[in-house]
């Protein structure tokens, strides 16, 4: 890879570095653009990965609407091995279309309280958070969650959605 014949500086030269390798030559116009592009790619893939693998608040809501919607449009059948109603939310909620593809960072925690005397025993309480975004939402479902048996049941689920903890 020598100079070629108006005197230009080759697009590729050896490494510098003791290996035989070679490199992109910044002297060169060409070899200086296929740098600045090389790490530009690299930027703009770091941030496409990034913005794909983590909720924003508008996705979250849409999420978990579109979750609440479909929990209610059909009866839901429970049994010990479906995982109960945290398990439903889970589905339904990455089921939706809405967020990332890998459903990462997604938390739905129970939020009954076992002592506050004044909670409605009719609902089981849920809150939908998740890591990249503030807001949480309280989902309230009823019937709550039977005592565990071996066989299924279906139930109609009736869930309100309230924007902020439970």
């Amino acid at each position: 890879m020598s100079k070629g014949q108006d005197g230009d500086e080759p697009i590729f030269i050896r490494s510098n570095w003791g290996t035989s390798r070679y490199v992109y030559n910044p002297r060169n116009p060409v070899g200086m653009g296929l740098i600045i592009g090389s790490l530009l790619f690299a930027a703009v893939a770091m941030y496409s990965l990034r913005a794909s693998s983590s909720w924003s608040e508008g996705e979250l809501r849409d999420a978990v609407h579109a979750a609440v919607r479909d929990l209610e449009a059909t009866p839901q059948t429970l049994g010990s091995w479906t995982g109960g109603h945290q398990s439903m939310i889970r589905d339904a909620v990455e089921e939706s279309g809405e967020g990332p593809t890998s459903g990462g960072g997604l938390h739905i925690e129970e939020a009954d309280d076992p002592y506050d005397k004044d909670a409605d025993p009719s609902v089981d309480l849920f809150e939908v958070t998740a890591e990249d975004v503030d807001t949480a939402f309280c989902l309230s479902v009823s019937p709550p969650e039977p005592e565990a048996v071996l066989t299924s049941i279906e139930v109609s689920l009736s869930v309100t959605v309230e924007e902020g903890r439970c």
